[in-house]
C-alpha cells in the first residue's frame, strides 16, 4: 500500500501517550459487550478533556498517540485535570451502574498513565488515516513499557522537562529507561494521590442547614412524573422558556454526570451538571450563574398523599471578599425570581400533562 505524505515538515514539540491501564485484563476477565462500551465511554471522554489543546494523532486500542507544539508545564496541567475528570467518570459509572456483570462491577480496577516526550515528529497518511513518524515517536511508544513501580502516573523524559519548573521537576521521582534504541532519561510523578482525592469526595449534596436558598413546592402528580419534568430535556426546554435543551448522557447512558445546555441565544448557554441522582427522589446540579460563580442545587422529592409531591430544594453557592453581602442580595433575589417563574410552569405542565407532552414532542 502507497503511503502518501501528509505533513512533509517535521514539527518539534511533545508527544503524549495516554493510555489506560489493567484494560487487558479487564477485557479478559469481563462482558466482551459492557467491557467495549466503557472503553469507549473512557476514550471519548479522554478525547472531549485533549480537545483544542492537544492533536489525537493515533488511536490505538487503549491508548491515544497525541501531540503539541507547547512544551511548557500547562501541558502538564492538562494532563493532570484529564487524569482527574478520567477518574471521576469511573467513579460515576461505578456509582450509575446496578449492571451486577463484572465489567461494571471492577470498572474502578481501571487506571490511566501517561508517557511524555520532547521531540521531532511528522505525520502522513495511509488509507485515509494520520500516521506519526520518528525516532522520537519510536521513544515514546517504547517508554510505554517500562520500570516504573506503578499503575497510574506520569512519566516525562529529560527532553520534555526543559521547559518545565523546578518545582515540578523536583517532585519527579528518576527512572531511567534502556531500550534498543539507546538509553533514556526519564523520571516519573505519583498520580495516586489525584486518584484518592476523587475517590473519596464525598457524594455532592447541598444540606439544608447551611443552603442560602431553601424552599419547599406541592406539585400534582407522583415523584416519578415530577423528577421526569425535572430531567427531561424536552420539558426542560418548556419550563425553562428557551429555544433549545441539549442533552449530554452522563456515565454509562445515565444522568450522573449528564449535562442540560440550555441555549438561550446567539453564544448565550447555560450549562446544568448532574452530580448526584436517585430517581425519583433526589437530584443534584451545579450551574454557573453570574456573579455567584458556580450554584449547587439539591432537590429531595417525596410522595405526600396520592396526588401531591412535595420537594423540599436547598441551593448553595460561595461569595468572598467585602462585596460577599452585596453579591448574596443580589444572586439570592435573582434566583428566587427565576425560581418562581420555574415553579409555576412546572405545576401549570403537571396539572395539564397531555397538552404539553405533546408540545414538547414539536
Amino acid at each position: 500500500m502507497r503511503a502518501r505524505s501528509y505533513h512533509l515538515i517535521a514539527m518539534e514539540g511533545l508527544l503524549v501517550m495516554a493510555d489506560i491501564s489493567g484494560y487487558t485484563k479487564f477485557v479478559a476477565g469481563t462482558e466482551a459487550e459492557h467491557s467495549r462500551e466503557i472503553l469507549a465511554e473512557l476514550m471519548d471522554g479522554i478525547a472531549k478533556s485533549f480537545g483544542g489543546r492537544l492533536a489525537i494523532d493515533q488511536v490505538e486500542g487503549d491508548a491515544l498517540a497525541c501531540t503539541t507544539e507547547r512544551t511548557d508545564v500547562g501541558v502538564v496541567d492538562w494532563l493532570r485535570e484529564t487524569f482527574r475528570l478520567f477518574h471521576g467518570r469511573l467513579r460515576d459509572i461505578r456509582t450509575a451502574t446496578t449492571c451486577p456483570c463484572r465489567a461494571c462491577a471492577t470498572v474502578q480496577d481501571l487506571g490511566l498513565k501517561f508517557i511524555v516526550h520532547r521531540g521531532e515528529f511528522s505525520r502522513y497518511e495511509v488509507a485515509g488515516r494520520v500516521q506519526l513518524h520518528g525516532n522520537d515517536v519510536n521513544v515514546v511508544h517504547r517508554l510505554l513499557k517500562n520500570t516504573v513501580p506503578l499503575r497510574e502516573y506520569l512519566l516525562a523524559t529529560a527532553a520534555a522537562q526543559t521547559s518545565w519548573p523546578e518545582s515540578l521537576r523536583a517532585q519527579l521521582k528518576a527512572a531511567p529507561q534502556t531500550y534498543d534504541v539507546g538509553a533514556v532519561d526519564a523520571a516519573y510523578l505519583d498520580l495516586r494521590p489525584v486518584r484518592d482525592s476523587v475517590w473519596n469526595e464525598p457524594r455532592p449534596k447541598v444540606d439544608p442547614a447551611s443552603a442560602k436558598i431553601r424552599g419547599t413546592v406541592r406539585y400534582p402528580g407522583t415523584p416519578e412524573q415530577v423528577f421526569r419534568y425535572f430531567t427531561d430535556a424536552s420539558l426542560r426546554k418548556l419550563w425553562m422558556g428557551v429555544p433549545r435543551v441539549d442533552f449530554v448522557p452522563g456515565a454509562r447512558g445515565s444522568l450522573v454526570g449528564a449535562e442540560y445546555h440550555c441555549i438561550h441565544g446567539e453564544n448565550q448557554k447555560t450549562v446544568f451538571k448532574v452530580l448526584d441522582s436517585s430517581a425519583p427522589n433526589e437530584i443534584t446540579m451545579q450551574m454557573d450563574f453570574p456573579l455567584a460563580g458556580t450554584v449547587w442545587r439539591t432537590d429531595r422529592i417525596e410522595a405526600e398523599g396520592p396526588a401531591t409531591t412535595r420537594v423540599d430544594t436547598a441551593i448553595a453557592w460561595q461569595a468572598h471578599g467585602i462585596k460577599a453581602p452585596l453579591v448574596d442580595f443580589m444572586v439570592r433575589r435573582m434566583l428566587m425570581r427565576y425560581g418562581a417563574v420555574y415553579n409555576k410552569r412546572v405545576a401549570e405542565m403537571l396539572a395539564a400533562p397531555d397538552q404539553e407532552t405533546a408540545r414538547a414532542s414539536v
